[in-house]
């Protein structure tokens, strides 16, 4: 298993637990809040896809909520990715996927997604999270990067 997925898997504990108390049915959060969790449920769903398929990263974010190469996802998986996906729309933000290409043998190792306002104002948040399962974000008006602090 490499480093990043190690600190990936990590990463998706400390989300979980950090959430313990939260569940996929909890009021509908608002603003950066709503895109922060989204990018926590891509992050966690993305170890379970990498754990349930073997064949590393999803290739898009449809197939996080879908059956794909024998993984099954629970009702569970479901409802957190379509609620998280649906919660950064409602609040104004557009995601954008990105999957590394497959290798040889068909693993996707990496992939990046990034959450920014539809309409920026100023002190809007953008976000940006990969594979290491970091979240970052920044109030300037321009696309998030792997450059941007640590939220």
């Amino acid at each position: 298993m490499s480093k990043n997925r190690v600190i990936l898997g990590l990463a998706a504990f400390a989300t979980l637990a950090g959430a313990s108390f939260a569940s996929p049915q909890e009021p509908k959060k608002t603003g950066s809040d709503a895109v922060i969790w989204a990018m926590r449920v891509i992050n966690t769903q993305e170890v379970n896809y990498e754990q349930g398929t073997g064949k590393g990263w999803s290739p898009t974010l449809a197939a996080l909520g879908a059956s794909a190469n024998g993984h099954k996802p629970s009702a569970k998986d479901v409802t957190q990715l379509n609620d998280a996906l649906a919660g950064a729309k409602e609040a104004g933000y557009k995601l954008v996927y990105t999957s590394g290409a497959p290798d040889k043998d068909g693993r996707i190792s990496t992939y990046t997604v990034a959450a920014r306002p539809v309409k920026w104002k100023e002190g809007a948040l953008s976000v940006y999270t990969d594979d290491t399962g970091k979240i970052r974000g920044t109030s300037e008006n321009r696309a998030p990067t792997v450059e941007d602090p640590p939220l």
